[in-house]
């Protein structure tokens, strides 16, 4: 009897380390799926390119993209957010920011990366945003 309880030590021994690898590397591949593990709400974006948009800006409606700049100037306020101009690739954009983001501070002179959405009429409108 002692070698059958021995044995059945070393499968249960066994068993506590392969479990918890397999939490472990579950816990880590959905971490990666949902944007937890070093990806964000700006993986995968396509860089808007400023010069054609200013040419054509509806035939960009629809679309996600992300532009990174600096923010020059607060151009105004309206009940749908505030209005900013952003520099990128030396061409002046204006980015309607949501009243959701009333909290983050954002001033002339810093650089931030957005994710935009160019909506009706060629507005693109920030649906995220982070200092770069």
């Amino acid at each position: 009897m002692a070698r059958r309880s021995k044995q059945r030590k070393k499968g249960r021994s066994l068993l506590i380390p392969a479990a918890v690898l397999l939490i472990v590397l579950g816990g880590g591949a959905f971490a990666m799926l949902r944007g937890l593990g070093g990806k964000d709400a700006f993986h995968g974006l396509t860089t808007l390119d400023a010069s054609d948009y200013m040419e054509n800006s509806r035939s960009f409606q629809g679309n996600v993209y992300l532009v990174e700049g600096r923010v020059e100037d607060q151009l105004r306020w309206t009940p749908a957010g505030r209005m900013i101009e952003v520099v990128t690739d030396d061409e002046p954009l204006g980015l309607l920011v949501p009243q959701d983001f009333s909290d983050q501070n954002i001033q002339p002179g810093q650089s931030f990366a957005f994710k935009v959405r160019v909506e009706g009429k060629g507005v693109l409108r920030v649906e995220a945003l982070k200092k770069a």
